[in-house]
């Protein structure tokens, strides 16, 4: 194998590295906001009606109903 190949490759593979450590961050992290979101909900906050509901909202999975 050349030289470049070998440098390609390896880049191939340290960035697939990066993106499962920064997938499992954002799973991570959409677990952390989706249990706020329940948490919030369980109190009585109406996230049709709020200014950040709409973020949730927009990001919600279709099974998520408001």
């Amino acid at each position: 194998m050349k030289a470049i190949e070998m440098r390609k490759l390896r880049k191939l593979r340290n960035i697939s590295e990066e993106l499962r450590a920064a997938e499992r961050k954002v799973d991570e992290l959409r677990g952390v906001k989706w249990g706020l979101v329940t948490d919030l909900k369980n109190l009585g906050h109406d996230f049709r009606t709020s200014p950040e509901g709409m973020d949730v909202i927009l990001s919600a999975p279709p099974s998520m109903r408001f």
